[in-house]
């Protein structure tokens, strides 16, 4: 069933058209590339959406030790950016993201291979080419075509998820190796360790000892990259609180704390006021309302949530959330898109899983999370353990993180681990389907 030309050859054609064919998606910059880029290169524009595809190199870069946001993608990108200058003096995104895609691809054709158990050749590739459809949609592809640190996700996930279930080195090395540079990534994604070590609890105790302390050691680097990383820490605490849990108080007719600063309640650092309608509205605040509490901690959004507990049930249907339920991602302002070119047929598997999960990717994450746990024996049951865990923490993780503030973008590791869930299943279903075929 499996020839050479089959295997190996028919994938990496068509992880070329895609990437190819999705070269021209590229995503917004809107002020945090600075913070992956800026060792060696000198600046990219800002919100703007003539951005080039390529970018000249600084002829001296600065050490790594000038990133004040610690992150393995840095790293990546940087040890990425010190091999091209041995061949030209200009970073090219279509080139670098065409290798991402092709790498993508072709991890997510391995994990295809070590799930499925189709033996009538029709049916194995009409299951492969429809549950590469989630995956390669614009509003992932675009990743690529960025310096966001989100990226990782898509190329580490796969990864963890078809070299999870080998109790060898074989297995061990990846699973590790990609666990540690989603945990060490962004401040988002510190705790995805411990997805894993449950993971190994509930599904795979074989040599539990070794993988606690693997774990372990992946979640003290991702601590260690949070805890020298200061300069975004301030902003992120404020609008969890005023842009985030106090907000929502004040929306669903919940009393805030005493001595709460009303007049600041639902305006960001920047002085914009949340708007379920347009994002959010400019008013001429400024940076008043941070100013005068840039001293907020998480401590005062983990303590209204314990004060009202059914937050944490109603959060996922709340209007203010609603409004960021998309993967046509935009940034705060709904007037402002990220993705740059979207059109054509990626484009249109964006829209599609918009008008067929938009208010529901939370809900039908949290039913195969349940089905996951009851149906135990099943190897594909904790695949979609893992990716419905990752995705249903992730969406209170962006929450409690920063509010509603860019909680579009925020969401994208919710979205994308609900689009390998549903990668998952088809497979799952084509092999039930057929298995005997």
């Amino acid at each position: 069933m499996k020839p050479l030309i089959i295997k190996y050859f028919i994938p990496f054609i068509v992880a070329l058209v895609v990437a190819f064919t999705s070269s021209h998606l590229i995503m917004l910059n809107t002020g945090d590339y600075y913070r992956s880029v800026f060792p060696f290169i000198e600046s990219i524009p800002q919100f703007t959406r003539d951005i080039p595809f390529s970018f000249p190199l600084k002829e001296n870069f600065d050490s790594l030790s000038h990133y004040e946001y610690k992150s393995s993608y840095s790293l990546i990108l940087y040890t990425y950016a010190l091999v091209i200058r041995f061949f030209t003096n200009l970073f090219n995104i279509q080139l670098y993201s065409t290798l991402l895609k092709i790498l993508y691809i072709l991890t997510l054709t391995t994990l295809f291979y070590r799930v499925q158990k189709i033996k009538n050749k029709i049916i194995f590739f009409a299951a492969y080419f429809l549950s590469l459809m989630p995956v390669i949609s614009s509003s992932n592809l675009v990743f690529f075509g960025s310096f966001y640190q989100e990226q990782v996700l898509l190329i580490c996930l796969p990864m963890i998820l078809a070299c999870i279930g080998e109790n060898n080195i074989k297995g061990y090395l990846p699973t590790f190796l990609s666990i540690t540079i989603i945990a060490c990534s962004k401040s988002q994604f510190f705790y995805v360790p411990l997805i894993l070590l449950c993971y190994y609890i509930f599904y795979d105790r074989k040599q539990l000892k070794l993988k606690i302390a693997l774990t372990a050691f992946s979640l003290a680097l991702s601590l260690m990259c949070i805890f020298k990383t200061t300069s975004t820490v301030a902003y992120n605490k404020y609008h969890s609180v005023y842009f985030g849990v106090y907000e929502y108080e004040r929306m669903n007719g919940l009393d805030l704390p005493e001595n709460t600063d009303k007049n600041c309640v639902g305006i960001d650092s920047w002085g914009n006021r949340f708007d379920l309608k347009s994002g959010v509205v400019s008013t001429s605040l400024g940076e008043t309302c941070f100013n005068k509490h840039k001293d907020t901690s998480f401590k005062e959004t983990i303590d209204e949530v314990l004060k009202h507990p059914f937050m944490l049930l109603k959060l996922p249907f709340d209007y203010g959330v609603k409004t960021q339920l998309t993967e046509n991602y935009f940034h705060v302002y709904k007037a402002m898109p990220l993705i740059i070119n979207n059109e054509g047929f990626y484009a249109k598997i964006t829209s599609i899983k918009d008008a067929l999960f938009k208010n529901i990717r939370f809900i039908l994450l949290a039913l195969a999370l349940v089905f996951s746990l009851i149906f135990r024996k099943d190897r594909i049951s904790g695949l979609i353990f893992l990716c419905s865990c990752l995705g249903i923490s992730q969406f209170y993780i962006s929450f409690i993180g920063e509010g509603y503030r860019d909680m579009d973008k925020h969401l994208f590791g919710m979205n994308f681990s609900f689009d390998m869930t549903i990668f998952l299943i088809i497979v799952s279903l084509f092999t039930l389907l057929k298995k005997d075929s």
